[in-house]
C-alpha cells in the first residue's frame, strides 16, 4: 500500500510539472504575438504615416491575421478600410498574373490573357485619371507583380501561336483559322512595333492565308455556296474594319472565269443561272462593276447572236436563244418581232399559224401588199386555198376556200394588179393537156375566193389596170389575146394579134434524122424522156441523146416535141460526159 501511495504522488508530480511547463509556454507564446502584432501594428502605422501604402497594407493584413488576443483590432479594421484600393488592386494584379500563368497557346486561354490585358490597360487608364497616391500606388504594385514583363512576354508568345496557325494553310479548320485571326487584330500595336506596322503584317498574313482557303473553298463547293462563304468572310472583315482589298478580287475572278466556262460550253441556261445567283447576292454584285460589266457585256452578245441568228433566217433558233434569254430578263417584244419576221420570210410558218395541223403541198409569200406586214397563200392536200394575212399588231387574218379540181397544182403566186379593188388576187398555175399551164386566179376577200380568170395557155401579161395579154389560149385560136375585167370576172375581148404556130411549120423527122438537121430548124419528133430538172429534159432514143429546153412542167414518158435544133453540146449522163442533141422547145404533148 505504502508503495502504491508513492507511486501516485510522482504521477501527480509529474503532471504538475507538464502542466507548469505549458501553462509557460502558453504565456510565453501569448506575449510574443502581443509583442509581434503590436511591432507589425506599429511598423504598419509608420508606413502608412509615410505615405506607403502597400507596404502598410501588407502589414496591416499580417496584423489583422493574428486573432489570439485583442490589440487595436478596430484600429486596425479603419486603416485597412482606408486601404481598401490597395487591397482590391492587388485582388486584380494576382487575378492578371494568374490569368497569363494560364496562357499555354490554346486560342481559349489566348482570349483570357487579351481579356486580362484589357483589365489591365483600363484600370491604367483609370488610374492615370486617379491622384497621386493612387498613381504611386498603382506603380508600387505594377513593379511588384511585373506585370507589363509578363503581359509583354505573353503576348508575343500568343502572336508566336496564332501566326504559326494560319501559316499551316489548310492544316487549321475554318473556325480556328477566323478565331486566330480575330485574337491578332486584337493584339496591342506594341506586339507589332506600331500600329502601321501591325496592319502590314496582318494584312501579308491574312492574304496568304485567304489564297490557300478560298482557292478551297472554289474547289469542294458548289457555286452558290462558294459565294456564300465569301460573303460571310467579307463581313468578318467588315465587323473587324479590316478592309481586306484582296477578298473581292479573286472572287471576281472566281465568278468571271466560272460564267466564261459556261459560255464556251455553249451553256447559255446555265450562266444565266449563275449570274442571277451572283447578282442576288447584293453583298457581292454591289461592290463588282467588273462582274456586273462582264455579264452584262456577256447578254448583249448573246442577243446580237440571236439578233445574226434571225437575219440569216434561222428563226427558230432566234426565238429559242431570245426565250432563254427571257428567264434573266423580258425578251417577250424581240420574241414577237421575230415570230413576225419568220412568218413574213416563210410562207409556210404564217400559214400555219392560220391553221394548225394542215399540211400544204405549194405555197407563196409576198410583203407589204394589200395593207399587210406580210401574205402567204398555199393549197392543201385536201383541195382548198388559204390565205393568212400577217397584220401591222402581229395578229392573223384567214381565209379558206374551195378550189376548182381536176389538174394538180404546179405553182402558187400572188397578182398584184389584177384585182379591180384593193383585195389580194392568188394565181394557182395547174398542169394542162394542151398549154404550158392552167391559169385560175381567185381574189380573196374576209370569207370566199372569187374567180377572177380561169384559162389554159401558154402564159400571160398584164398590160394595164383589168387587162391582160394571153398567149395562145386554150379555145380561143393562136395568137395573143385580151382578156379584160368585165364585172368580177376576165373574159375574152379580142384577138388583136395571131401569131404563127411553131408547129405547123415543123419538120417531122425521127431522132436518128438529127445530126443531119442545119441548125435553127424547127423540128418536130417523138422523143422517150428519161430524166427531168427545171426547165430541162433529156430524152434518149435510139442510142441518141436529145437535151430539151423550155419552161414546161416536164415528166418522164413519151413526148412529142416540137422547138428548134440548135446543134450538138454536152450533157452528164451519170458520172461522164456524153454528146447531145439540143432542142429548144416551143411546144411539147404528152
Amino acid at each position: 500500500m505504502l508503495g502504491s501511495t508513492y507511486h501516485r504522488s510522482i504521477r501527480y508530480r509529474n503532471g504538475a510539472v507538464l502542466l507548469l511547463v505549458l501553462m509557460l509556454g502558453l504565456a510565453g507564446y501569448k506575449g510574443y504575438s502581443v509583442w509581434h502584432k503590436a511591432d507589425l501594428y506599429a511598423r504598419a502605422a509608420a508606413e502608412q504615416a509615410a505615405g506607403r501604402d502597400v507596404e502598410a497594407e501588407n502589414l496591416y493584413m499580417l496584423a489583422r491575421d493574428i486573432t489570439s488576443f485583442d490589440y487595436r483590432n478596430g484600429e486596425i479594421d479603419a486603416a485597412l478600410s482606408a486601404l481598401r484600393p490597395v487591397t482590391e488592386l492587388k485582388r486584380l494584379f494576382a487575378s492578371l498574373a494568374s490569368e497569363i500563368a494560364v496562357t499555354n497557346g490554346g486560342s481559349q486561354e489566348q482570349a483570357r490573357l487579351l481579356q486580362a490585358y484589357a483589365a489591365y490597360q483600363a484600370k491604367k487608364a483609370e488610374v492615370a485619371a486617379a491622384d497621386e497616391s493612387a498613381k504611386k500606388r498603382f506603380g508600387e504594385l505594377t513593379d511588384a507583380y511585373k506585370l507589363d514583363e509578363q503581359f509583354a512576354a505573353a503576348l508575343a508568345g500568343a502572336k508566336k501561336s496564332l501566326t504559326a496557325l494560319l501559316q499551316q494553310g489548310n492544316g487549321a479548320s475554318a473556325q480556328e483559322g477566323e478565331s486566330a485571326m480575330s485574337l491578332l487584330l486584337q493584339l496591342p500595336a506594341s506586339v507589332y512595333k506600331d500600329e502601321k506596322t501591325k496592319r502590314k503584317d496582318l494584312n501579308t498574313l491574312f492574304q496568304k492565308y485567304d489564297t490557300t482557303r478560298l482557292q478551297t473553298i472554289f474547289n469542294q463547293n458548289s457555286f452558290e455556296e462558294a459565294l456564300g462563304e465569301i460573303v460571310r468572310i467579307r463581313q468578318f472583315y467588315s465587323e473587324r474594319k479590316v478592309e481586306a482589298a484582296w477578298v473581292l478580287p479573286k472572287a471576281e475572278t472566281y465568278v468571271q472565269s466560272t460564267l466564261t466556262r459556261l459560255l464556251d460550253a455553249g451553256d447559255v441556261p446555265g450562266f444565266l443561272t449563275h449570274a442571277k445567283t451572283f447578282q442576288n447576292l447584293k453583298e457581292l454584285s454591289g461592290s463588282s462593276s467588273k462582274v456586273n460589266a462582264f455579264i452584262q457585256s456577256s447578254l448583249r452578245k448573246q442577243t446580237a447572236k440571236a439578233e445574226q441568228l434571225a437575219a440569216a433566217g434561222k428563226f427558230a433558233d432566234a426565238i429559242a436563244l431570245y426565250k432563254v434569254l427571257g428567264d434573266y430578263e423580258d425578251t417577250g417584244k424581240e420574241i414577237r418581232q421575230t415570230e413576225i419576221r419568220w412568218m413574213a420570210a416563210e410562207p409556210g410558218v404564217l400559214l400555219a399559224k392560220a391553221k394548225d395541223n394542215v399540211r400544204f403541198v405549194q405555197t407563196a409569200g409576198a410583203k407589204g401588199l394589200w395593207g399587210s406586214e406580210a401574205i402567204a397563200a398555199g393549197v392543201t392536200d385536201r383541195g382548198t386555198l388559204v390565205t393568212a394575212r400577217l397584220q401591222a399588231d402581229g395578229s392573223v387574218v384567214s381565209t379558206e376556200g374551195e378550189i376548182a379540181g381536176g389538174t394538180a397544182v404546179k405553182a402558187v403566186s400572188f397578182a398584184d394588179g389584177l384585182s379591180a379593188g384593193k383585195l389580194p388576187v392568188v394565181m394557182l398555175e395547174s398542169q394542162s393537156r394542151t398549154r404550158n399551164a392552167r391559169y385560175t386566179a381567185y381574189e380573196v376577200d374576209a370569207s370566199s375566193l372569187n374567180v377572177l380568170l380561169d384559162v389554159e395557155a401558154d402564159g400571160y401579161k398584164l398590160q394595164s389596170a383589168g387587162v391582160l395579154l394571153v398567149s395562145n389560149p386554150a379555145g380561143a385560136g393562136g395568137g395573143e389575146a385580151v382578156y379584160k375585167l368585165q364585172g368580177k370576172q376576165y373574159a375574152l375581148a379580142e384577138v388583136p394579134q395571131q401569131l404563127p404556130d411553131p408547129s405547123l411549120e415543123a419538120k417531122d423527122i425521127q431522132p436518128s434524122e438529127l445530126p443531119q438537121q442545119q441548125a435553127e430548124t424547127v423540128v418536130r419528133l417523138h422523143l422517150a424522156i428519161t430524166r427531168t430538172g427545171s426547165g430541162m429534159a433529156v430524152a434518149e432514143m435510139d442510142g441518141l441523146y436529145v437535151l430539151l429546153n423550155g419552161k414546161f412542167s416536164w415528166k418522164p414518158g413519151n413526148a412529142v416535141v416540137t422547138g428548134t435544133y440548135t446543134g450538138e453540146t454536152k450533157i452528164l449522163q451519170g458520172d461522164r460526159s456524153v454528146p447531145a442533141y439540143k432542142i429548144n422547145v416551143s411546144h411539147i404533148e404528152q
